[in-house]
């Protein structure tokens, strides 16, 4: 995790391994150049255990703050979870005076110059470093790892909603310009289910039960909050894809349905640059992301007449406020609205 080489694991061509040195003693974390993530595993538990985290607060640095929050965090995250709060922790220790700051003297101002200092960083991601950050300080104060949180009143930018819903030219759009059937498969099923898109990337053969026409999957996003699997729900559409899907696996496969034109799976950040180009192509799908078309489906059921507690069902939520809060923009369709105030009084409904 930290940017030093004393805590940075190296890998040594000359024995297929990963290393790192600590104390003036070079450890063995991983061998073979392709255990990236498994030594990077050993070496946040290493640091997790090591001396460091009992020197006084004072002394103790920015880098290895990041390197004990990151190991507590290994075993009871997601591994895309974990690489989110990674990725961000790294850019904060690769700051300039970051790696040599002790924790304890990080104050809101240096916080905000390092954000400043990422212009390509919108709004939300400004938000998410932050809390990341604060997040980190916070648990090194509860573990007593720091006398006190020095940026515990620091506030994060507002929340940006982006209930950015697609029409069905917009659709056919995105569509048309995707080239390779990888991907159009993979945003058919985001169209078609409503489902996250890490769900998509993610189910398998073995999630699937084409008889009753659903995806069940025991990992996912909510599992903590609701102790259940979550089950998605396919149009005939979907059933059709995924029975092809299946229908292309080798006996011997069992990763993700779907997977790009290298056999991979989607993650989010290759999802991302996908939209990021069909934005850049055409000026029309301004604010398109892979989550649009969750918003879409949601809005679309609410205006075709499915009730909230269902369409609150076939996105996962546990409750119908997130509907009700966050997915229900049918106040930008005013006709249709107009349209459903007319039939409440027995009218034929809107004419212009």
């Amino acid at each position: 995790m930290a940017l030093t080489k004393p805590n940075t694991p190296w890998y040594r061509a000359a024995r297929d391994a990963w290393y790192v040195e600590i104390d003036g003693k070079q450890k063995l974390l991983a061998k073979g150049k392709a255990n990236k993530d498994k030594a990077l595993a050993a070496f946040h538990r290493l640091m997790l255990d090591r001396p460091d985290a009992d020197r006084p607060a004072q002394d103790l640095s920015v880098p290895v703050l990041c390197d004990l929050f990151l190991g507590s965090l290994q075993a009871r995250c997601r591994p895309e979870t974990f690489a989110w709060y990674r990725g961000y922790l790294q850019a904060f220790v690769s700051f300039p005076r970051a790696a040599r700051l002790p924790a304890a003297k990080v104050t809101e101002e240096f916080v905000t110059a390092w954000v400043d200092s990422r212009p390509k960083w919108g709004r939300s991601s400004r938000r998410a470093a932050i809390g990341c950050l604060k997040q980190a300080f916070a648990w090194a104060e509860k573990t007593r790892r720091l006398a006190a949180d020095p940026i515990r009143g620091m506030k994060k930018p507002g929340a940006v909603a982006r209930l950015r819903v697609l029409t069905a030219a917009e659709r056919a759009t995105i569509l048309a310009a995707v080239r390779d059937g990888e991907f159009r498969d993979y945003v058919v099923a985001l169209q078609e289910t409503g489902a996250r898109p890490s769900e998509v990337a993610t189910v398998t053969a073995a999630d699937v039960d084409l008889a009753q026409g659903v995806w069940t999957l025991d990992t996912h996003k909510t599992r903590t909050k609701t102790g259940k699997p979550r089950v998605i729900y396919l149009t005939p559409a979907a059933v059709e894809l995924t029975r092809r899907k299946i229908a292309a696996l080798t006996p011997a496969d069992a990763g993700p349905l779907f997977r790009n034109r290298r056999g991979r799976p989607f993650n989010r950040n290759a999802v991302r640059i996908r939209f990021m180009r069909l934005r850049q192509k055409h000026a029309e799908l301004a604010g398109v992301t892979a989550y649009a078309y969750r918003h879409t489906f949601a809005t679309d059921a609410l205006e075709n007449g499915v009730g909230i507690a269902q369409v609150a069902e076939l996105l996962g939520h546990t409750s119908t406020e997130m509907v009700m809060r966050c997915y229900s923009k049918l106040g930008t369709r005013v006709r249709h609205l107009r349209d459903m105030a007319a039939k409440a009084v027995g009218g034929a409904g809107a004419t212009d």
